[in-house]
């Protein structure tokens, strides 16, 4: 439970509740609270409104999914001050209030899809740019977001699949691929894919999420053994088993069937979720060549909490925050040139073809990890003969503006 309170998250909160009592630097409120967006009276949502926005023009949209816990994701308004924090930085923030008491996975995921089908519906109305929509998930909230955005490739595949073979299993047992297949058949309306994924601290293999936890002796103290229960379906639920499994059982997956653009960002030293679980589905969404995908590993904390880290955005961990988000959800103009500045493609780069990959790794200060650190972690070389193997390899030179903890940067864009 303490496993969030290392590294700069203390500071971060006694500089939020100094600011909050003198009432000095405090961002205006912009938010349109409690709209409606579903038939049930908890379905509400938060807009956050950019100000100083051009009259006629359309800016981005990031849903944000609150909860580190499953069972925590009603607990929205804990995210209000990053919301608005991202709200000043140029875009519409949406926070949905999903679950409830007594609310299950299937029911949350339920009601997150219709605060995202709301804001394809309604973004235009208030200023949005629907081709520009964003989910932005913390912890269980991270993974929930990438559970969302198979919803597409997944009907599609089980569509064409049951047309040559009825009843076509996907996973590699019939009990999870059957617990897939009921989940798919409650979302009725099939949205189109979100534009990107911001994925912090997250988790998506959820049977190596269990074993660690019972090496650990904490499987029955564990959210995830509550949320999951048996390890059959554990399958149906973790996205880099998921991904695999369509790149395996797929002639060719059509990239325009997944977001566009995903940011994974991870401590090395997180020792709730680890490390590995950001690394896996980074692997795995390379190599189904989607076309933008880069990860941010930070190397001397522990768990990254965005929710804390943007209480105070002027601080150094808020400001590599922001220009990342910003990166990957605005990648012309001011975020183009933070996505240079983060291994991404150079603009005077020679142009290449649509399916080579291009990997990068920055390097910035490094300090010698904790010994005493319970997550275990990959060599960074290894990490980097991962993502390099299908294009050219380009070292850039540190930013010594740079937040110091982040030593690691793998893009594949």
């Amino acid at each position: 439970m303490l496993d969030g309170l290392g590294g700069p998250t203390i500071a971060i909160i006694v500089t939020y509740l100094a600011a909050k009592l003198t009432r000095s630097a405090r961002a205006q409120d912009t938010a349109v609270r409690d709209i409606k967006y579903g038939p049930q009276a908890r379905h509400r949502l938060d807009l956050f409104v950019p100000l100083g926005r051009e009259p006629g023009g359309h800016m981005p949209v990031v849903v944000i999914l609150p909860g580190y816990r499953w069972s925590k994701t009603k607990r929205a308004r804990m995210y209000r001050p990053m919301a608005q924090t991202l709200c000043g930085d140029g875009m519409f923030v949406v926070l949905p209030r999903v679950g409830g008491a007594g609310a299950g996975l299937e029911d949350i995921l339920g009601d997150f899809h219709q605060a995202v089908q709301w804001v394809f519906e309604n973004a235009d109305n208030f200023g949005g740019d629907a081709r520009r929509v964003h989910l932005l998930g913390y912890g269980a909230g991270a993974h929930l977001c990438t559970m969302y955005s198979l919803v597409v490739p997944l009907k599609t595949w089980y569509a064409q699949a049951d047309r040559i073979a009825p009843g076509a299993q996907l996973l590699s047992t019939a009990r999870a691929d059957q617990a897939l297949r009921s989940w798919l058949k409650r979302i009725r309306r099939v949205q189109r894919p979100v534009a990107g994924l911001i994925l912090v601290s997250g988790v998506f293999d959820i049977a190596g999420q269990r074993k660690y936890e019972a090496e650990r002796c904490i499987e029955h103290l564990s959210a995830t053994c509550r949320t999951f229960g048996a390890l059959d379906d554990a399958e149906a639920w973790s996205p880099s088993a998921i991904v695999r499994s369509l790149r395996r059982r797929s002639a060719f997956i059509p990239a325009e069937l997944f977001a566009s653009s995903v940011l994974l960002i991870h401590g090395r030293r997180d020792s709730t979720f680890v490390l590995q679980q950001s690394q896996r589905l980074f692997r795995e969404l390379c190599e189904i060549d989607v076309p933008d995908v880069n990860m941010k590993i930070y190397a001397n904390l522990r768990r990254v909490d965005p929710s804390i880290a943007l209480l105070a955005p002027a601080s150094a961990l808020a400001q590599s925050l922001l220009e990342d988000i910003r990166s990957s959800v605005s990648p012309s103009g001011s975020g183009a040139q933070g996505a240079q500045g983060h291994g991404g493609n150079d603009a005077s780069a020679p142009p290449q073809d649509q399916g080579q990959a291009q990997a990068s790794i920055e390097h910035t200060q490094e300090q010698a990890p904790d010994e005493h650190s319970q997550a275990p972690v990959e060599n960074s070389q290894s990490q980097e003969a991962q993502t390099t193997d299908s294009g050219p390899r380009r070292r850039t030179r540190p930013d010594r503006d740079y937040f110091p903890h982040a030593n690691l940067i793998a893009s594949k864009s």
